[in-house]
C-alpha cells in the first residue's frame, strides 16, 4: 500500500527512459539523480526532473501514467521538484525554472505558477531545443511548443531588510 514521492535511483533508469519515449519526449539527459518518482502500490506512476541545461534550470520529462492522470500526481511531482530546487539554494537567490511544453498543456503549468515566456526571451539552449523539438512536436501532435517560466519569490523578510537599509541611508544623508 505504499504511496508517495521518492528520489529516483539507478534502478529506475530503464523505466524512466521507457516512459519518456512512450510520450515522444526528449530521450536525452535522463540523469536519475535529477528525477522524482511517484509510486502507488509499489508501481511507478509518474516521473519528472529539474535539470541544469547549460546554466539554466529546466523542468522536463514530466510523465504520469495515462490511467493516473487528473488525480494530482503531476502537480505533486512538480511541487516536490520545485521545493527540492529551492532547497539547493538556501541563502542565495533561487534561479528560475523554465520548461518547454505543448500549447495544450500550458493551463496545467499556469495553475502551478508558471508564466508563458516568448521563446525569443528564453536562454539560447532552450531556444535551440525549441527549434529542434518544435518541428517534431508539430508533426507528432499538431501542437506548437511554448516556453514557460517559474520565478521564486524572494522572501518578504529580505525585501523589508533591503527597504530598511535604503531608508537608513536616506536619513543619514540629511
Amino acid at each position: 500500500e505504499e504511496e508517495g514521492l521518492r528520489s529516483a535511483t539507478s534502478e529506475d533508469a530503464d523505466l524512466i527512459s521507457k516512459m519518456v519515449k512512450a510520450e515522444k519526449m526528449n530521450p536525452l539527459f535522463l540523469d536519475t539523480e535529477n528525477f522524482v518518482v511517484a509510486e502507488s502500490d509499489g508501481e511507478v506512476i509518474g516521473i519528472g526532473q529539474i535539470r541544469n541545461n547549460n546554466g539554466y534550470y529546466e523542468l522536463a520529462s514530466l510523465v504520469v501514467e495515462k490511467e493516473c492522470r487528473g488525480q494530482g500526481v503531476g502537480t505533486a511531482i512538480v511541487a516536490e521538484l520545485l521545493e527540492r530546487h529551492k532547497a539547493k539554494f538556501e541563502k542565495e537567490e533561487v534561479p528560475a525554472v523554465l520548461l518547454l511544453t505543448l500549447k495544450g498543456t500550458t493551463k496545467f503549468y499556469a495553475q502551478l505558477g508558471f508564466l508563458e515566456l516568448p521563446i525569443s526571451m528564453a536562454p539560447m539552449a532552450l531556444q535551440m531545443e525549441a527549434g529542434a523539438g518544435g518541428l517534431v512536436s508539430k508533426m507528432v501532435t499538431g501542437q506548437d511548443l511554448v516556453a514557460m517560466k517559474y520565478s521564486f519569490q524572494s522572501s518578504v523578510e529580505l525585501s523589508c531588510e533591503k527597504s530598511g537599509t535604503i531608508l537608513k541611508k536616506v536619513t543619514k544623508d540629511k
